[in-house]
């Protein structure tokens, strides 16, 4: 069915759940937490055509478009989602595993972490900086939704490649012994210390904000770390790697603000690279896609696939939305996509002419790129470092791939001879760019060198061979353009950050970017997509 079969909607009519279309959902009910018809790739079919009407268009059908659309369909509140992609999930979405011989067991693509979990004690390196800040908003969604959580495996020793050498350490601290640890607890007590400064709901007042929004992350450390070096000097090796591993950028590429907002956002920097009470304490049970796909789920009809948005004009109190050959009339806008390609919609009048202060987001939206990351996953007959007790993590110094996790799909029972293993990689910042433009076969070389230089001979041989090789270049993705988050340029959230959330005209924004607390994980999307509804609820 397309939508020219579908009955008209009138505004201000209440929602109806429908079936599910051929052209945005056919088999989701029975994909749900496999994400098996939606797969990683956009679907090929065309993009919808004709009209619509609605209360609320909603641009972007990830998770943070979609929470809104939920909110407000819960309120009957008439709503039309336009998603760019052939699937749901933005930034999340779920490999199956049929092609090995898995149907139903999936690795994640994208998101996939949940944690610090409500209830679990806080914890920090340095006593005293603790700060208790579960991931709440996503947690509860997935509860609502019916979907469980599982904790990421995180038994036996973690590994730290250093200088050419294999270093095992107890899991019971994420800072190992190295050249630089000296200086990672340094940097992390003081960073945790000048977050407190920052509020986190408009960063851009803290008092020392011009100072630090001036400041690139590595002039930082190149002027409080010591000896004074670069970013990449054996002494402040774990610091860098901390920030590519969090925040998929280089020291060079964000403000010391930026950092120090996206640490308060989560209560400190602890939280942000812990495993067990931290921000990988846990996975979604069915991958963290089976939450976009329950939700769209449930919304049915009024969730359209291959409908890019490209031109949202305002007009008589009212807003219309208009991809290639389907467009929607509606009261008012939400527009749920990273800030860069939200710069690239283009909207008519100028944001700049809407408002006094409309060429603000114009501006931050030329300042808000997003960040370098390409993941990948490797399968294996089973998880065989769990035989030689390691947790399957490691942080390093040099490869592409200097940051790993065991990410053996559900069910888990937690040992060696569970089939199928898997192990997660990221490639990220210059690394990611660099090999962005590699070919598959030459990337497939490299992650098992650099997994067999950390594992040993047998990650070699990983299950199907290069089919048991698994990628998302989200720097080619042409609706991400990068990840997992996008950030602010040097100098640009004194400016420019205030615009980050304040509605122009009729068109509202949400988006992890946005959110206040957990920016740039899939919680700060759930609180994006609630945040933003109800403006839109208020504002009808």
């Amino acid at each position: 069915m397309t939508t020219r079969d579908q009955p008209e909607r009138r505004a201000g009519g209440k929602p109806r759940q429908r079936g599910v279309t051929r052209r945005a959902l056919l088999g989701t009910m029975a994909a749900a937490g496999a994400g098996l018809s939606l797969g990683c790739g956009a679907s090929t079919e065309a993009g919808p055509s004709g009209s619509r009407q609605a209360d609320v268009v909603v641009v972007g059908g990830g998770i943070a478009g979609l929470v809104a659309a939920r909110k407000l369909a819960a309120e009957n509140v008439s709503v039309v989602v336009l998603e760019a992609r052939g699937r749901v999930g933005g930034r999340v979405v779920n490999q199956d595993l049929a092609a090995n011989g898995f149907p139903g067991r999936v690795v994640e693509m994208g998101g996939q972490f949940v944690g610090p979990l409500p209830n679990e004690p806080a914890t920090a390196s340095i006593p005293g900086q603790e700060v208790y800040w579960p991931q709440d908003k996503i947690l509860n969604l997935a509860a609502a939704l019916g979907i469980s959580t599982f904790k990421a495996y995180n038994q036996g020793n973690y590994l730290n490649y250093v200088n050419g050498q294999l270093i095992p350490y107890g899991s019971d601290t994420r800072i190992p012994p190295d050249p630089s640890t000296v200086n990672a607890g340094f940097a992390l007590g003081l960073l945790n210390q000048m977050a407190k400064d920052v509020p986190i709901d408009a960063p851009w007042t803290a008092a020392m904000a011009a100072e630090w929004d001036g400041e690139t992350v590595e002039s930082w450390m190149r002027r409080t770390l010591i000896p004074p070096a670069s970013p990449d000097a054996p002494t402040n090796h774990l610091v860098t790697l901390a920030l590519e591993a969090v925040l998929s950028v280089e020291p060079r590429e964000i403000s010391l603000l930026r950092l120090l907002f996206y640490i308060a956002s989560a209560g400190n920097l602890d939280n942000l690279v812990d495993t067990a009470n931290g921000a990988q304490d846990s996975r979604f049970i069915g991958g963290s896609q089976a939450i976009p796909l329950a939700i769209a789920a449930s919304l049915g009809e009024d969730v359209v696939l291959n409908a890019p948005a490209r031109r949202i004009e305002q007009d008589a109190g009212l807003v219309k939305v208009s991809s290639e050959s389907l467009s929607v009339t509606a009261k008012r806008a939400i527009v749920a996509i990273p800030p860069a390609l939200a710069g690239r919609i283009v909207y008519d009048p100028p944001l700049a002419e809407l408002a006094s202060r409309g060429f603000l987001r114009d501006q931050l939206t030329q300042r808000h790129p997003m960040a370098s990351i390409l993941k990948v996953n490797v399968l294996y007959p089973t998880p065989f470092w769990r035989d030689a007790g390691l947790a399957g993590q490691v942080t390093s110094d040099s490869g592409a791939v200097r940051a790993t996790f065991d990410n053996t799909p559900y069910p888990d029972p937690q040992t060696s001879t569970v089939s199928p293993g898997a192990i997660l990689g990221f490639i990220e910042a210059d690394e990611a760019r660099a090999w962005s433009s590699r070919t598959r076969q030459e990337r497939y070389q490299k992650v098992l060198q650099d997994l067999a230089t950390y594992f040993g001979p047998k990650a070699m041989s990983p299950l199907g061979g290069i089919n048991g090789y698994y990628e998302m270049l989200w720097n080619r993705e042409e609706f991400s353009a990068g990840g997992p988050t996008g950030h602010h340029d040097p100098g640009a959230i004194v400016q420019y950050g205030a615009a980050i959330r304040e509605p122009i005209g009729l068109v509202h924004w949400a988006g992890t970017e946005t959110a206040t607390r957990w920016t740039g994980y899939m919680d700060g999307a759930v609180e994006s997509g609630e945040r933003a509804a109800a403006e839109v609820l208020a504002a009808l």
